[in-house]
This record gives structure tokens, C-alpha cells and sequence, in this order.
């Protein structure tokens, strides 16, 4: 018997933004959509909350009754973030303070320091105050845990600099153990005192790269830290409800380790997701699919797309069945809700011209038109088995701390760390596979293979769990720029990979870099010219294939215990590219140049039939396809050309309601669900 699970479809709605008299014809358009879902309160504190303890919920009140009487159900967003301009005027010190300890007003959203005591404590009433309030609505499905935390940035106040002195206090114990770590014998910095400790950023100079990282896993356990007290809220005043967030712990510029805590806090993985309004931007498309997984890591729960890109700032739509593939595609990565972001255009504010599935005059447009159909397909498809439910035989591991690292240290690290994960990513999703975002430190699930690109922090946890790993059977497969700097930033001093030469079997020691190089040090007080010169382009042999990836960099490898499984051809060492090692009862494999979507893709290839992983449906590029519980097959094309693709016979298209015999065609931007026919 098929599986029955519920797909949500609907909006976000911002009711304190309309006259309440739009508000019932608003909800009647969704109803007539067949939206059953609508997130609401984000970002309208004061509306809740005009004045320190004046709360003024009558107004919402009809709206939760309206919404409950169309049949809608409502995740509530416990809206902490941006504070109210009462709240920063009686407590300044809770204002952003910017690098040159010069407080910012707040002139736009997340300007708070949400590590203040202050600003916790009057969040953290309100947000108890408003879910006892909604707790019992019929409407209530979910609190989402405030919006978007790790966006905006940290504050570096003189409160904020003594917060970090008592987390290195209770981190490092005593000042010895702090200097050792830190490195302080360097440049005359050692410290006396934990008093001595300033947060480690003056205007655009950073500083020591030990001391820098410490910072930033400071300001992330911050986050976590404010994020699990809004769930403990809401775990004891509303135990029934559900809960979730469009957190964004994956911000270049500011951003938590997301993967150290999430199943303490995280009961229903939640996202923004936003592709783009332009499909052919393939990378956007990638990192919007990787950061859904990353949101899911290990949790087997299906997540919500609480945000969906509908518009943008100044850009109307994508184009014309986009949005619709972008549903489908969030389906294939096991999402359970889309919200439309948003439902009516935005007419002033920071968001002025983002544009929604309502045009500014409150005329539903062709998107509402789109969206509902959305909304109507994804009641077809409850008895398939949506959302689905997945048990990945393959992991990528992804650390904070390694992109944190990497992007305070540019001129080594020449390849970001986000680029390195997504093209990992990117090979696994062109053979249509599942796999799961993990945490070295914290690896729960059996996986036959474990991919680690340009994981740069190796600390002893991460180290023991690859160990492990390959140990107990695994195979795992390194990039280059991996292990690099030990849980301190501090570069190893032994063989490298630090910490895991022997598992590897090889050492790490010279690379070279393809193209000129130029520091963003400006040593010797000469300013140096970036050249552009491409010194190198490095072929490999892989198999009977050669090719010649694009890198800007390579190690030069010492291969002991391992074998040589492919070798560069046209470099000076001919050294190996890619190296395999037997460990315990399973295999390391080592790759001398930073991730690479084809390259690793064709590595990959070669290790599947071993490992006893088939691939997903073939398609072409830029076409994704999984199967689903009941046998049948979702395509999607992503691509804004015609698409044809082999079937093993006739089928039937639930979507289009067409049969086929051997292959399918795919319009641009089109989607179909396939049962073969016997």
C-alpha cells in the first residue's frame, strides 16, 4: 500500500504590512490556490509589542481565526530578531559595534547583539509570552525559531570582548594553556592574564589566525547558544508543536557550526531557499540543494522550504515554469513545504521591489497562477511516498571551521572552502544520489564512502572518526588543502595529512602553485603585481582517460603504503594525483588537487562497482531524477532547453497525463513523475 504523507504549499504572509480589511480576500486567494500552510510574525516584533510590556495581540488574533477558518495551517515565527527601536533605546549597549569599536545605529534588520544579556532577556520573555498565547490555535502547526540567525554580523563591543574572555576562560582553563594554544611566543604577544584578551580585529587588521578562529567558534556557540533557548522555550510552554527555522549557518560573513548542535535544537530542518532567478547559474542551483541537505545532516526528517524564491530585489520572476522546477527540484532533496517568499510585493522598506506572487497593486500575477499549480500537483502526489525518505549510502563532510580558516588565510588557500564542498557535491548529484552532510566529530550513520574536500582543520576527533572509519571497512576520499592546521590553526608539524599520514599512507609536503602567485601580504614592503601568468596546466591520467582540470594549485605526493592510482603527466615530478591505501578492512584515497566536480566525478565512477552503490537513473546534463518508494521516477530539468532522456519502455506521466514508449522528452524548466508500465 502507497504511503501517505502531507505536501505543504503556500506563502509567506505579512498582515501588519496590508490594511486588515485586504486580509480576508488575501486568505481567500490562498484558499482558492490551494495553499494549506502560511508562515507568519517574522520580523514585526513591535507589532506584537509596541512598548516594553504592551502587548497588542487582538489584531492577530483575527488573522490566526481567518487562517484557521480557510484551512490553512500557520507556522508562527517567533519574530526576536530585529529588535524594536524601544529595546535599543533603552539598552544601547545591545547595538552592533562594527570592527572599529564604533556603535552602529540600527538603521536595518539584525543589528542587535544577540549575545547580550540584555537583548536575551527581553527576547526570550516575549518570545515565552507569545507562544503561550498562540500555543492552543487550531491553526498552530510550528514555531520557527526567529529568522535567519547567522545572517547580519557579530557585534565586537567592549561586552562582547569580555563575554569572549569568560568562553576562553571556561574553554582553556588557565592563561598557559591559552598562550600554548594561541602561539603567543610569536611577534611578542603573550598574555599575562585572561583579561589581557581583546577580540582579535582592529578596522580591516586581523589578527594571529590561532586567535581569529577561536573568535569565530565564540560568536558560533553564541548562536547555538540563543537558538536552544528559544527551543527550550517552546519545548516546555508548547511540547505539541513543532518547530523550526530558516537559520542561515552557512553565511560567509558571519554564520554558526550548525552540524556541532543541530539535534539538540533542530526538530524540523528549515531553509530559505533561494536558488535565483536565473537557473542557468548552476552553482546557485548546487549550493541551494547542498545547503538543504546540510540542514538535514543526519536527522532522516524531511525539511521545509520556509522561504521560496518567488522574485528578487528589483527582478520580477525567473522565468516561466522556473519556479515550478524549483518545487520539484526541493522535492527530489527531501523537502516537505514550500513558502513563496513572498506573497505580495514588497512596496517600501529595506525589501522595496522583491517581488511576491501578488503584484504591488494586490493583483495576483501569472506567479500566483504558477504557484497554484504547484499547490494543486502536490495534493496528487500524496500517495507516492513525498516527502521522501532516504538512507544515503555516502557522506560529505563539511566543517565551519575549515571555511572560517580558509577564508582568513587567502594566500594559502586560494581555492575557497564552499567552492571545494560544492563541486564534492556537484559529482555526487550528477549520478543522481542521495548522500548526507556530516559532522567528523559526531558521524552517527554507516556509510560506505566518506568524501572530505578541503576539510583544512584536522583536529584529533575528526581525525579518529576517518580512522574509524576506513577501519571498520569505509573508503574514504580526501582533496588537497585537507588537514592542513590542527584544532588551534596551527599548521602540523608532522607528515601531512596532519594526523593521518599512515591511514593515507603518503605524505604531503611541497605543491605547487599553476598560476603566479601573489600574496595579499605585502612582504618585504614591496608592493608586488599580480602577474595573471598560467605557469602550469597539469594533466592526469586516470585510467585510459587524461584530463586536465581546472586548479590553480596541486600537492606534490610522497606515496609510502599506497599505491599510485593515477599520476600527473606534463608536470615536472610526474608525482601521483590520486593515491589508495589499505587501512583495516577499508580504503583512503588521497587526491592532490582541490575538489573538482568532473574530476571527482569520474574517480567516482571507478569506485561505485566496488562499493556497491548503483547509480540513479541517467540522464542528461543538467537533468535530475531520483526513484521514489512506490517504483515510480521523478525527472526534472533544470536546464532551459528541450531534454530527452532513455526509459526502459512504455510508462505513464502523472503530471502530464501522456504515456511514452523508450524515452522522454522535458521542455524547458518541465517536471514529470514516471510509472513504467509492464
Amino acid at each position: 500500500m502507497a504511503v501517505i504523507r502531507l505536501l505543504y504549499a503556500g506563502a509567506n504572509y505579512h498582515p501588519h504590512d496590508w490594511p486588515k480589511e485586504r486580509w480576508a480576500q488575501d486568505i481567500e486567494w490562498m484558499r482558492a490556490a490551494s495553499f494549506n500552510v502560511v508562515r507568519l510574525g517574522h520580523l514585526c516584533w513591535d507589532s506584537f509589542e509596541p512598548s516594553e510590556g504592551n502587548f497588542t495581540f487582538e489584531w492577530f488574533d483575527e488573522v490566526m481565526d481567518l487562517f484557521h477558518e480557510a484551512g490553512i495551517q500557520v507556522v508562527l515565527d517567533i519574530a526576536t530578531r530585529p529588535a524594536p527601536t524601544w529595546l535599543h533605546k533603552k539598552y544601547p549597549a545591545i547595538d552592533r559595534t562594527d570592527t572599529n569599536g564604533i556603535r552602529m545605529e540600527a538603521q536595518t534588520r539584525y543589528m542587535e547583539d544577540i549575545g547580550h544579556p540584555a537583548f536575551q532577556e527581553y527576547a526570550y520573555k516575549f518570545a515565552e509570552t507569545l507562544v503561550c498565547k498562540y500555543r492552543n490555535h487550531p491553526a498552530l502547526y510550528a514555531f520557527g525559531l526567529c529568522n535567519e540567525l547567522g545572517s547580519g554580523a557579530p557585534s565586537y563591543s567592549r561586552e562582547a570582548r569580555d563575554r569572549f574572555e569568560a568562553w576562553l576562560k571556561d574553554k582553556y582553563g588557565t592563561v598557559d594553556q591559552l598562550n600554548r594554544a594561541w602561539t603567543t611566543q610569536r611577534w611578542s604577544r603573550k598574555l599575562n592574564s585572561f583579561h589581557d584578551v581583546v577580540l582579535p580585529v582592529s578596522g580591516q587588521i586581523q589578527g594571529a589566525p590561532e586567535r581569529v578562529l577561536d573568535m569565530w567558534r565564540f560568536y558560533s556557540d553564541e548562536v547555538l547558544a540563543y537558538m536552544q533557548g528559544l527551543s527550550r522555550i517552546v519545548r516546555q510552554f508548547a511540547p505539541e508543536a513543532r518547530e523550526s527555522t530558516n537559520h542561515w549557518s552557512e553565511n560567509p560573513g558571519y554564520g554558526f557550526d550548525y552540524l556541532k548542535q543541530y539535534e539538540e535544537i533542530i526538530d524540523l530542518p528549515g531553509i530559505g531557499f533561494y536558488p535565483g532567478t536565473n537557473p542557468e547559474d548552476r552553482r546557485a542551483l548546487t549550493a541551494a540543494c547542498f545547503f538543504m541537505d546540510h540542514r538535514i545532516g543526519e536527522l532522516d526528517q524531511p525539511i521545509w522550504c520556509l522561504e521560496f524564491q518567488t522574485g528578487d530585489f528589483g527582478g520580477y520572476a525567473s522565468p516561466r515554469l522556473a519556479m515550478r522546477m524549483y518545487a520539484y527540484l526541493s522535492l527530489v532533496h527531501r523537502a516537505q513545504a514550500v513558502c513563496a517568499w513572498t506573497w505580495r510585493t514588497m512596496l517600501g522598506g529595506e525589501e522595496q521591489y522583491v517581488f511576491g506572487l501578488v503584484d504591488h497593486d494586490g493583483t495576483p500575477g501569472w506567479k500566483y497562477e504558477e504557484f497554484k499549480q504547484i499547490a494543486e500537483e502536490f495534493k496528487l502526489l500524496q500517495e507516492r511516498g513525498l516527502p521522501r525518505q532516504t538512507s544515503p549510502q555516502i557522506a560529505i563532510a563539511y566543517s565551519y571551521e575549515s571555511l572560517k580558516v580558509m577564508d582568513g588565510n587567502r594566500s594559502y588557500y586560494k581555492t575557497d572552502y564552499t567552492r571545494q564542498v560544492l563541486e564534492a557535491y556537484e559529482a555526487i548529484e550528477r549520478a543522481n544520489l542521495d548522500c548526507n552532510i556530516v559532522n567528523l566529530r559526531s558521524l552517527r550513520k554507516d556509510y560506505k564512502l566518506l568524501i572530505v574536500p578541503g576539510h583544512a582543520v584536522m583536529d584529533a576527533a575528526s581525525a579518529a572518526a576517518i580512522r574509524t572509519f576506513v577501519e571498520a571497512g569505509g573508503t574514504a576520499v580526501m582533496t588537497a588543502y585537507s588537514a592542513k592546521v590542527n584544532e588551534h590553526n596551527r599548521v602540523f608539524d608532522t607528515p601531512m595529512p596532519g594526523g593521518l599520514s599512515d591511514v593515507f599512507g603518503i605524505r604531503s609536503g611541497a605543491f605547487m602553485s599553476t598560476r603566479s602567485h601573489t600574496p595579499a601580504e605585502n612582504a618585504g614592503g614591496l608592493e608586488k603585481t599580480e602577474l595573471h601568468l598560467e605557469r602550469e596546466k597539469p594533466a592526469i591520467l586516470l585510467g585510459e582517460q587524461e584530463c586536465q582540470p581546472e586548479i590553480s594549485y596541486y600537492e606534490i605526493l610522497e606515496a609510502r603504503t599506497a599505491e599510485t592510482v593515477a599520476s600527473f603527466t606534463n608536470t615536472l615530478e610526474k608525482s601521483p594525483a590520486v593515491t589508495r591505501n589499505r587501512y583495516g578492512k577499508g580504503e583512503a584515497i588521497y587526491v592532490a588537487i582541490p575538489a573538482d566536480a568532473d574530476f571527482l566525478g569520474r574517480l567516482l565512477d571507478m569506485l561505485y562497482p566496488a562499493l556497491d552503490i548503483e547509480k540513479g537513473p541517467v540522464t542528461p546534463s543538467g537533468v535530475v531524477a531520483r526513484s521514489l518508494e512506490d517504483g515510480s521516477f521523478i525527472y526534472v530539468n533544470t536546464t532551459g532547453t528541450e531534454q530527452t532522456l532513455p526509459l526502459e519502455g512504455e510508462a505513464s506521466g502523472l503530471l502530464s497525463g501522456s504515456r511514452f514508449a523508450d524515452s522522454l522528452t522535458l521542455g524547458a524548466y518541465e517536471v514529470e513523475l514516471v510509472t513504467l508500465l509492464d
